[in-house]
């Protein structure tokens, strides 16, 4: 009897109140008069009732006591759930004690168990790390996760391993449960592949530059949900209902929903800038006011350092439907001028200033074909107006800015060839007798190309300017022997 005790204890309490109070037992089970059912144990294959079954006692009087057949399957029961003979014999060498409803050798064994799943699960991570410096690609990452999560859960699941050999009872369940174990190690096993999954993919130098920012909240997201999944699972594994618990977390879900609209929205943002890529980090964009480099495409927010140095942080679901100008995608930085020239320069002078300036964008080697013009546009009551527009080859700004002022001081050289100076915004009395003879000889002696060069003209002209300028010396020395030829082509 006391093995079909242990083997009870296993798997049921004995629960006094569920036993009937009439002499008779219960009469409305289907059971003959003189059989009772107590409870039914679950074996690997089948499932065994227990009987109570009355028998004549002392006195005529009928008592209840363990059915026959109940006691015929008592060597079965013990030889399924039953303990090692030696361990029971080892009980005998321990102390009489029980600690949490576990007997003498039962606490032994749960202590050797302990200690070997630790030093096994140390050894395992041991080799596991040895084998991992022959990789150099996954060698960080992996090292942690086969330093922490890898090694708790083989701990765990050897406990859990150990813990199923001590045959525990129900009540010894309660403080240290198998099923518990099994689901603390996968816990540990799922939060450290989400954790592998995510340092792979920012191990990526563009991933690490575009998705950290949104990675490392979803990674934080994904293990309370594995959590919280793994938690439910274990609640409905050991017999709770959780349906009322998830009809909780829905009604919780909803409240949470509206509370936090805005904080959906900004996710929601998040989610369409990393899908859509209007901007990425390093790019230099302009929102609204706000213009300065992505830094970070956080969860809620994206944050912009401005040409100050200051930090402005803009809600994603703000900038996910604001207009975005990503002047890093450009493919060429645009160079405009308006140059206001002083009233009183001559047709001529105009005429030989327009020419100048286009040869300068024709010739320039920095400068793209693309929209290149050099146009009288307006005559003001203070000047001529020429616009001069071009693109530089590059879309960098440092190299744009040299560029530019690689071509407002040639500009500048043109217009002081020419005689002709820049409008300012004051009165000003103009002298027509302005002794401009060299320029005008200068536009008589040359065929000017108007309205614009010929094509065969700008392809000839392409490059040919030095960039980064030489210096003075090529200008004096060009002019000298534009002066030679043209004394020699006269003498002859």
């Amino acid at each position: 009897m006391e093995q079909l005790n242990i083997v009870w204890g296993q798997q049921r309490i004995l629960d006094l109140t569920r036993l009937s109070t009439h002499p008779e037992g219960h009469r409305d089970d289907g059971l003959p008069s003189y059989r009772d059912k107590i409870a039914t144990l679950t074996l690997p294959d089948d499932t065994l009732t227990l009987y109570l079954q009355r028998v004549p006692g002392d006195d005529d009087r009928r008592i209840w006591k363990i059915s026959n057949a109940t006691v015929q399957q008592i060597p079965h029961l013990w030889e399924l759930f039953g303990y090692n003979p030696t361990i029971t014999r080892l009980a005998d060498y321990l102390p009489d004690f029980t600690v949490l409803y576990m007997q003498n050798w039962q606490v032994a064994g749960l202590a050797l168990i302990i200690i070997g799943a630790w030093l096994a699960s140390s050894l395992l991570r041991r080799l596991t790390l040895r084998l991992l410096e022959f990789s150099d690609r996954y060698r960080d990452t992996l090292h942690q996760f086969f330093s922490m999560p890898f090694r708790w859960y083989l701990f765990f699941k050897m406990m859990q391993l150990g813990v199923a050999e001590l045959g525990l009872s129900i009540r010894a369940q309660v403080y240290l449960n198998q099923s518990a174990l099994g689901y603390l190690a996968t816990l540990f096993l799922a939060l450290g592949v989400i954790e592998l999954l995510s340092a792979l993919f920012l191990s990526s130098a563009q991933n690490q530059k575009y998705w950290s920012g949104i990675i490392h909240p979803v990674r934080t997201i994904l293990k309370m949900i594995a959590t919280v999944v793994i938690f439910l699972l274990w609640l409905s594994d050991s017999g709770y209902d959780i349906t009322t618990v998830l009809a909780g977390l829905g009604i919780g879900s909803i409240a949470v929903a509206l509370a936090a609209q805005k904080t959906l929205e900004n996710v929601i943002g998040a989610f369409t800038l990393y899908i859509a890529k209007p901007v990425q980090p390093g790019d230099f964009c302009r929102v609204g006011t706000t213009a300065g480099v992505i830094e970070e495409i956080g969860l809620r927010s994206t944050r912009i350092r401005q040409t100050d140095r200051t930090v402005v942080y803009v809600p994603n679901a703000v900038l996910a439907s604001a207009s975005i100008e990503n002047i890093s995608e450009s493919d060429f930085r645009r160079y405009h001028r308006d140059l206001h020239i002083r009233l009183g320069a001559s047709t001529d002078q105009l005429r030989q200033l327009l020419v100048d300036l286009r040869r300068l964008i024709y010739s320039h080697p920095r400068l793209t074909e693309r929209a290149a013009r050099v146009r009288f546009e307006e005559i003001l009551r203070d000047g001529y107006r020429i616009s001069l527009n071009c693109y530089v080859d590059s879309s960098a700004y440092g190299e744009f800015l040299a560029v530019a002022e690689d071509l407002n001081l040639r500009i500048l050289q043109i217009l002081e060839d020419n005689g002709v100076h820049l409008a300012v915004p004051v009165q000003q009395w103009v002298n027509n007798t302005e002794d401009s003879t060299a320029t005008v000889q200068r536009s008589q002696d040359e065929a000017l190309p108007f309205p614009d060069f010929s094509d065969d003209d700008k392809v000839a002209m392409k490059g040919s300017l030095d960039y980064p300028y030489k210096g003075r010396e090529n200008v004096y020395t060009l002019t000298i022997l534009k002066i030679a030829y043209s004394l020699i082509e006269s003498r002859a």
